[in-house]
């Protein structure tokens, strides 16, 4: 192919290919790469097939060069890898979170376009708040909407005894995560980036802060660094410009609660009354307490709202107060039937038709 018949937007992005090839920088010239291919599609298709072949076949021989990290004394590995990201229920934000993590979802999905006009797709965000919130669920999602592997940073085997391990395991569990494309999740973020005027750490973990700086500025545009932490008053003060954005994470509400319960196929009356009443959930919690209930229900053969409340700590004498037009005979009829009273003996004993029992018992199911 003669040089006049590329376009000047392709010089440019061969230009550039060749710099960061010079540079020996494997993830950019990747991406470069692809910029170039997708600048030739019109002028030179079966070369532009061509560059997205090789640069496949090269992607596939380093992820086969490189193994997941290990720790060098246990063998334990460093990373926790998942893919596909199996996430059921969607992550419920404020409206401030939705905003932010569609925005990093739709750069990292437009990334080509990006790049073509000289700027950078989001490359690192910064999860901050109380624990329970849904970092770790929205870091989750992330991984799974952008179909890239979630690899997670395990503390317990990173933070190696020996001294000047931890620092060579961080390091290790970097270079993994940049050779592919990958969403990294650094949990616990304020156990590795601590200040580093604290006097109570030792001098590796002080190191180790500047490892992290330079490893954030230099994040290739091929994978998403995803760091989260509860204590974001321990983070060294640098670390917070590095980032592209830093979300934070705040007390659910009333109407997040409702709308979670919802996904969960709770009922209009359930997902209100409830929502209403709880605080200092977490989304996970709430999860397993409502999946428990489901389950007790249709083992026990016991309404699942019952069940839930119970597990919630909520009274079912009140949900039935305030959701009920004939409170107090519903309340009589669910009361005896607690007390192990079959639909037969209820309506015996209230005077009640067997048909309104049952209907009552049944209006509590979901």
């Amino acid at each position: 192919m003669s040089q006049q018949s590329l376009s000047p937007t392709a010089k440019q992005a061969l230009l550039e290919l060749i710099s960061l090839g010079v540079k020996g920088d494997s993830s950019s010239f990747a991406m470069a790469g692809r910029v170039l291919a997708s600048k030739l599609r019109t002028s030179d298709s079966d070369l532009a097939l061509a560059i997205s072949s090789r640069l496949g076949e090269a992607s596939a021989t380093r992820a086969a060069q490189y193994s997941a990290p290990v720790d060098p004394d246990s063998r334990q590995k460093l990373l926790l890898e998942e893919f596909p990201v199996d996430i059921k229920t969607k992550p419920v934000w404020p409206e401030s979170i939705e905003q932010s993590i569609q925005a990093a979802l739709r750069e990292r999905n437009c990334a080509d376009i990006l790049i073509d006009a000289g700027l950078t797709p989001t490359r690192s965000l910064l999860f901050e708040g109380p624990p329970g919130l849904g970092k770790t669920m929205s870091a989750r999602w992330l991984a799974s909407q952008l179909n890239l592997p979630l690899l997670t940073l395990d503390l317990s085997t990173v933070m190696s005894s020996y001294l000047g391990k931890t620092g060579s395991n961080i390091r290790a569990v970097l270079q993994y995560a940049q050779q592919r494309p990958c969403v990294l999740l650094l949990d616990e973020f304020d156990s590795i980036a601590k200040r580093r005027n604290d006097d109570s750490d030792i001098g590796e973990l002080k190191r180790l802060v500047t490892v992290l700086l330079q490893a954030i500025d230099d994040w290739p545009h091929t994978s998403l660094l995803v760091a989260a932490t509860n204590h974001a008053e321990l983070l060294d003060p640098a670390i917070w410009r590095r980032f592209d954005a830093v979300i934070t994470f705040k007390e659910a509400t009333a109407e997040a609660y409702q709308e979670f319960l919802l996904q969960k196929n709770c009922s209009e009356v359930v997902s209100q009354w409830v929502g209403k009443r709880i605080n200092h959930f977490s989304f996970a919690t709430l999860e397993k307490k409502v999946d428990t209930a489901k389950k007790r229900s249709l083992l026990e053969s016991r309404p699942f709202i019952e069940e839930l409340l119970y597990l919630l700590e909520l009274s079912i004498d009140d949900y039935l107060r305030e959701t009920t037009s004939k409170s107090e005979r519903d309340l009589k009829i669910v009361n005896l039937h607690r007390d192990g009273y079959s639909q037969r003996k209820i309506s015996e004993k209230l005077k009640i038709s067997r048909p309104t029992v049952k209907r009552v018992l049944e209006s509590l199911k979901e």
